[in-house]
């Protein structure tokens, strides 16, 4: 099965025939794209609304005892109107009176939710005369959603002839038959799981975006595509705010090292991403600029802090029963930083005043509020020069420089500056990477 390229296209690329027309000329540009992934319809323009907001207001509304038929019949007229117009799944209506009356009578939310990928992956088989692959039958997930190992031979039996197969994204079922959807990643798992399966040579992400961008362009006007990036980069990416594949998406091939390709459905002839097991950092040593805004910073410090090894534990625990979870960190001699989000303190007294009580510091106090930011690259600890470019970048932008980690990773330099000076900050970070 070495041979064969996994595609999964997500909601915009099934929005309605149009688009799924798109997606088998892109499927019928290679003969090796022989297995494909999809996502339920997604919205066709800003005020539309995606199959799956409708489906969960479908169970909402049966939950409440009232009726369905005001949200299904929106549901109805649109994947008709698509089989129609396709001439593909000429029982779709029966199909549809089926999942209206389960869902009337109980079914769970990840049943209802579940059912925009189902009737997108009938659809899509019609549409390339593939064959259709049920996830309820062969990928198996645990309680909290977790993929079961048995999912991979089970996926690869069923996709071992000829010819094409499409099975749906977001669902399996758990080991007593129920319907489960994943609780994060969703379709993009799914492709992962199947890549894994088939031993791809190659995962397709097909998108509405031409690869993964070196920065958020709601920030930086017209960022850079990066061409190749590792897992462990789009991970650190990712860890920093960057929205890049969820890490749950990326666990199934990282382990095998099959590559994933990010592409753009509506732009298929643009190269887009190449997600790799490793790079050549001679080229590029930094990949991308991502940031966090809104981090409180905790400063604790107490005089010849190395003579109590329990002290930072014990600041840990008192943080964690107050439901209060530390990010990142940084230490001195004698001195401790935290960053904290702000949504977990609620009461900056309360927390510092318990500090005080348990551990006698010299000083704690909450600093002001920082933005962090994270300069990401395989090859940022092998150059040298590389961190000072950064700092030069801020200092021409006469932005201080509050928080450093430098080291504690590998492949990125974190940088904390005063929150309302953040865009200004990634914009100059960005500027000093390209």
């Amino acid at each position: 099965m070495q041979n064969m390229i996994v595609c999964k296209f997500g909601g915009t690329s099934m929005a309605d025939a149009a688009q799924m027309r798109k997606v088998k000329s892109i499927i019928d540009l290679d003969r090796d794209r022989r297995v494909v992934v999809v996502s339920a319809p997604g919205k066709r323009s800003k005020d539309d609304e995606k199959i799956t907001d409708l489906l969960y207001s479908c169970h909402k509304a049966a939950s409440d005892g009232k009726a369905i038929a005001p949200y299904f019949s929106v549901i109805r007229e649109r994947i008709l109107a698509i089989c129609k117009e396709l001439s593909v799944v000429s029982d779709m209506a029966s199909r549809l009176d089926e999942i209206e009356e389960k869902i009337s009578s109980g079914a769970s939310a990840d049943y209802a939710a579940s059912r925009g990928e189902y009737l997108s992956g009938l659809m899509m088989a019609g549409v390339l005369d593939a064959t259709f692959v049920d996830p309820e039958e062969v990928v198996r997930l645990t309680a909290d959603g977790r993929v079961d190992d048995a999912t991979y031979p089970m996926v690869a039996e069923a996709m071992k002839g000829p010819g094409r197969y499409v099975i749906p994204g977001f669902f399996g079922s758990t080991s007593d038959g129920k319907v489960k959807t994943f609780s994060r990643g969703g379709s993009d798992i799914s492709g992962a799981i199947a890549a894994r399966a088939v031993d791809a040579k190659r995962y397709e992400n097909w998108t509405d975006v031409s690869g993964i961008l070196m920065a958020d362009p709601r920030i930086v006007d017209t960022p850079p595509t990066i061409t190749e990036i590792t897992y462990r980069e789009v991970r650190e990416l990712a860890s920093i705010g960057a929205s890049v594949f969820h890490e749950e998406a990326i666990a199934p091939v990282r382990s095998v090292g099959v590559p994933i390709n990010v592409r753009n459905t509506n732009d298929p002839q643009a190269p887009g991403t190449m997600i790799l097991p490793s790079r050549d950092t001679a080229k590029r040593a930094v990949v991308g600029v991502s940031g966090k805004k809104s981090y409180r910073n905790l400063y604790v410090e107490k005089l010849m802090l190395d003579r109590y090894p329990g002290f930072r534990q014990e600041l840990l625990t008192l943080l964690q029963e107050r439901g209060i979870v530390p990010e990142f960190e940084s230490k001195g001699f004698d001195s401790l930083s935290f960053l904290i989000p702000e949504a977990y303190v609620e009461n900056d007294n309360a927390v510092l005043e318990a500090i005080r009580a348990n551990l006698d510091p010299d000083e704690v106090a909450f600093r002001p509020s920082l933005a962090l930011l994270g300069v990401v690259g395989e090859g940022i600890l092998e150059k040298a020069g590389i961190a000072a470019s950064y700092f030069l970048a801020l200092q021409k932008a006469n932005i201080n420089v509050r928080f450093i980690n430098y080291g504690g990773s590998e492949i990125s330099l974190l940088i904390g500056v005063d929150a309302d000076r953040y865009r200004e900050a990634l914009r100059a970070l960005v500027e000093a990477a390209v």
